[in-house]
């Protein structure tokens, strides 16, 4: 079914992320971006950049709440436009160097999620509140975010094996599951999970109301059995936020899958580390899962991308 939802929209500014957490302290995040000469190099100083990012931060603590807003939007926009811009390595590693920052890393992650959380939310009210809702949502500023992403972890799975998905799960969908909508667009059959019930209700009439035959239930990650069925499992970057709760998580997806198919995990690289938590993907951080390529966009796209194999 080809609805208004398909056609480009303007690009946004940053991605999501599925619901407030109190974030553990991550691993060290390392920069992977390229040694090139900044267009602002007082910008890029690292001094003046960690000094923003602290700034946003109490600005965030500050403020009354985290629901959408013009200024909460600002802040956020601001956060992420600093995480995906282009700058120098040595100046990201300086940054993720900075104790202070280190210590705020677990806070500052939470409160992006809330914020994600109560904008999806929202948003999701609001199509269902629409007399058109696929119209609705192509109001939505961050749509084009979705569909780049959701592009790329396709033709990134189809790629890395021998025949294109045509079942999926993604779990941690979200109020507004649009992850699992545009993978259903790709014609391939997605079932959606996420652990909070609220979620869960305007996850799947959102679904309904656009005419999309994707079902989303209520379920814990480790809760999860027989996933034999499902030729890939996305799992989305706030699902196993420690890193042992994370390597626990895709251990009992490939448990659960059967040999050979493909677990898709979200990540992030660089400063995208300030608002997604980093998947290790070294020293068993897959949870035997084998690796198969890790992408990391440098583009407005905030995700990393980790696809990985059920062994035999």
């Amino acid at each position: 079914m080809s609805t208004p939802f398909d056609r480009p929209a303007a690009r946004p500014a940053r991605s999501r992320a599925e619901r407030p957490l109190d974030l553990p302290s991550r691993l060290p995040v390392r920069a992977c971006t390229p040694e090139r000469p900044a267009a602002d190099a007082g910008a890029h100083a690292p001094a003046a950049l960690l000094a923003e990012i602290l700034a946003l931060h109490d600005a965030l603590v500050a403020a009354p709440t985290l629901e959408p807003g013009p200024g909460t939007d600002a802040l956020f926009t601001r956060l992420v436009g600093l995480a995906v811009a282009p700058r120098p390595g040595h100046v990201v590693d300086a940054v993720l160097a900075d104790p202070e920052l280190t210590g705020r890393l677990p806070d500052l992650r939470a409160r992006c999620s809330a914020g994600e959380y109560a904008l999806e939310r929202a948003w999701a009210r609001r199509v269902l509140a629409a007399d058109d809702p696929a119209a609705a949502l192509e109001r939505f500023p961050y749509l084009q975010n979705y569909r780049d992403l959701t592009r790329i972890e396709y033709h990134a799975v189809a790629g890395h094996a021998p025949l294109a998905p045509r079942r999926a799960l993604f779990v941690g969908a979200g109020p507004l599951p649009l992850s699992a909508l545009l993978l259903a667009r790709h014609g391939v059959t997605v079932d959606a999970v996420d652990v909070d019930a609220e979620a869960v209700a305007l996850g799947d009439a959102v679904a309904r109301a656009l005419g999309d035959d994707v079902t989303v239930r209520e379920g814990d990650v480790l809760d999860l059995d027989d996933l034999a069925d499902y030729d890939l499992v996305c799992v989305a970057a706030l699902v196993g936020l420690d890193p042992d709760a994370k390597t626990t998580a895709l251990a009992h997806v490939r448990a659960q899958m059967r040999p050979g198919a493909t677990v898709l995990a979200r990540s992030a690289h660089s400063l995208r580390g300030l608002l997604y938590p980093v998947l290790d993907v070294a020293d068993d951080g897959l949870g035997g899962l084998e690796p198969l390529a890790v992408l990391h966009p440098h583009t407005d796209v905030v995700n990393s991308v980790v696809l990985a194999r059920v062994p035999a």
